[in-house]
């Protein structure tokens, strides 16, 4: 049986077989940002759409010196991963931007801060700048895609405005959003279960404190100090678990709910991400 870099050296030679390669490194693409970042499956599904379009050009750029096309994929990607770490990273504050609709919208709410600093959660309005690059089918699809991303802070009096705008029934968007709250119901009550072991680390830790400053006698002082420094250890455990716990909808789930594949909603968000930016920080935007 051909090993990969045969097969890849095959396909140079022929333009042959090139579905199979991909659909071969497919797998090692996508776990790859886990594996190194740990990274949850939304980051990897981006980062998979951002190096599908570049697979073929790896493919044809592998030159067979006696090391393996793993090693040289694996290169590649770790150089990747990278420069895509660094870009989703400005990404996100251009896409807060691109989020933080027109002020003084008629009929809109303020905005609420996140308190989870997730940058897909913002309260939603829909200005007429942002409708007009809602025009295709394939827009109207990843809008829907972004208001079910966003869903845990989208304002019910916003849900027709925003149905109109990706083409779907009111009620029907009503209904989605509702499936995706029940999804999310069991994290909500494990993030209140975190929260409260972090305030009552909090009042004990305040507590302990309280006594420190009073105390005199140094056996007692040295049992408060070791006392205070398991809660205080307590409440960053506490903290950091909060801190894990996803309430934004996954791109799974949305595709769950709207019985589409997986790849379809991380595509799309991904594109209408960069459309986006593109228009509300073109100066700042940079092209894969």
């Amino acid at each position: 049986m051909e090993n990969l870099t045969d097969r890849v050296l095959q396909y140079q030679r022929t333009r042959e077989g090139l579905q199979e390669i991909v659909r071969e490194l497919a797998p090692r693409v996508y776990s790859y940002p886990r594996r190194k970042m740990g990274w949850d499956e939304d980051a990897c599904g981006d980062f998979y759409v951002f190096i599908h379009p570049r697979l073929i050009r790896l493919l044809d750029r592998f030159r067979d010196q006696g090391k393996p096309f793993e090693s040289y994929l694996f290169t590649v990607l770790a150089w990747q991963l990278r420069n895509f770490a660094r870009d989703r990273r400005q990404g996100e504050r251009k896409w807060n931007v691109s989020l933080r609709l027109e002020q003084g919208a008629p009929g809109c709410e303020d905005p609420v801060d996140d308190q989870q600093g997730d940058t897909w959660e913002r309260v939603w309005r829909v200005p007429g700048c942002f409708c007009q690059l809602v025009r295709s089918r394939a827009d109207r699809r990843n809008f829907l895609f972004l208001i079910l991303k966003c869903s845990r802070t989208v304002a019910w009096q916003s849900v027709g405005a925003l149905a109109e705008t990706a083409g779907i029934e009111e009620q029907r968007l009503r209904g989605l959003i509702a499936m995706l709250q029940e999804m999310r119901s069991r994290r909500e009550k494990r993030l209140e279960t975190f929260r409260e072991r972090r305030n009552r680390a909090f009042a004990l830790a305040r507590l302990l404190e309280t006594e420190l400053k009073t105390e005199t006698e140094p056996g007692k002082v040295t049992c408060l100090q070791e006392g205070l420094q398991r809660v205080r250890r307590r409440m960053r455990l506490a903290m950091q678990r909060m801190a894990r716990v996803a309430l934004s909808p996954t791109n799974r789930e949305i595709a769950a709910v709207l019985g589409v594949p997986k790849g379809t909603v991380d595509s799309g968000l991904y594109w209408l991400k960069r459309k986006l930016a593109l228009v509300y920080d073109p100066d700042n935007h940079r092209t894969a």
